[in-house]
């Protein structure tokens, strides 16, 4: 079990690495950086010397070869290759073990389906709905991992009850919603390089109102030859990036509101702690966002806001299951006490 709690954290720690250089390799318009999957110019590396980057051009006249965009993409599949490796490892101790098998079985298939989106992001040309499932498939998989190592923890402790804490799950999944939705108008506004359309506060620059449209935010355009540096007009695009704002702001009540009570009603120290971490989380995802907002979308901002959103996605989640764990624990502790009782019933 050691070794697999070991494997476990190595490939939740690869699965961020896959994150941040997804993130990196997207905002430094790296996307198609090799125009070829999964090789890079017909090779398995990308070009380096002039003579590879003059057989490159040979063999690819239609692309414009630039060696440090093909070497950010190709960092990126190497790594995520590796995350695959380690991910079909998991899946075969959850076999051996005979435990935990479903999940096994879910996150390999999972990551069969990133790498198919992967191939996809590069043979459609950075389809922005490709480009946003890749995204989610990526905060999917670092949730899940997480899940289960903290499904291994509490096994092997005993968890204490938090009876306050159950009856706030509604609004637990509320705020989980709400922060799925945020996050998808995060990865649709980046897919569609809408980030930079407005610089003021709180919305945008004067006259949004009258060209914002929510139809428009929706705006799916098809048959481009490719998509880089985005297809859609100004007003599309101040209109999805409004409507991130707005959700950046509704986010922000739901679950400051849902952490605030957590924090009031929560017993243990880990709950609190995590609770803690929860907010914390949000505040610095704010910050970073008027950061990216003022300063133009630095490139090392925009990267943490990435990071940041798949770290308070994946505490929520953990968060509301270890709610549903505390609650098991109680109804077992009152389990005996219903069985003693039966025969004075009877």
């Amino acid at each position: 079990m050691k070794t697999f709690t070991a494997l476990i954290n190595c490939t939740i720690l690869l699965t961020l690495m896959v994150i941040a250089l997804g993130a990196y390799t997207r905002l430094t318009d790296a996307g198609l950086g090799c125009p070829d999957w999964p090789g890079c110019y017909g090779k398995l590396t990308a070009p380096l010397h002039d003579g590879h980057v003059a057989e490159a051009q040979q063999n690819f006249p239609d692309a414009t070869v630039e060696p440090h965009k093909a070497h950010n993409e190709m960092m990126h599949r190497y790594i995520a290759g590796l995350l695959g490796l380690c991910v079909l490892a998991i899946t075969f101790f959850c076999f051996w073990l005979k435990q935990y098998r479903i999940v096994g079985i879910v996150i390999l298939l999972l990551v069969i389906f990133q790498a198919a989106l992967g191939m996809w992001t590069v043979t459609l040309n950075l389809l922005p709905l490709v480009v946003l499932a890749h995204l989610l498939g990526g905060f999917t998989l670092f949730s899940l991992l997480v899940l289960l190592r903290v499904e291994i923890a509490s096994q092997q402790k005993q968890l204490a009850t938090e009876p306050a804490l159950g009856n706030l799950l509604p609004l637990a999944y509320f705020a989980l919603l709400v922060l799925l939705i945020q996050i998808s108008l995060g990865g649709w506004t980046s897919s569609n390089y809408a980030a930079t359309v407005c610089y003021q506060l709180p919305f945008c620059e004067s006259g949004w109102q009258e060209r914002f449209s929510f139809q428009a935010a929706f705006s799916m355009p098809l048959g481009h030859d490719t998509y880089e540096f985005g297809v859609l007009s100004y007003e599309e695009r101040m209109s999805i990036h409004v409507l991130h704002r707005m959700g950046a702001i509704f986010t922000l009540l739901v679950l400051g509101t849902f952490v605030f009570l957590c924090w009031r009603r929560a017993v243990s120290k880990i709950m609190r702690f995590m609770t803690w971490a929860i907010g914390s989380l949000l505040l610095l995802q704010l910050t970073l966002g008027l950061i990216n907002i003022l300063a133009q979308l630095p490139l090392l901002n925009a990267v943490a806001h990435n990071l940041v959103a798949a770290n308070m996605l994946m505490m929520l989640v953990v968060f509301i299951r270890q709610i549903h764990l505390r609650k098991t624990e109680q109804y077992k502790a009152h389990t005996p006490i219903i069985e003693k009782e039966r025969p004075i019933i009877s």
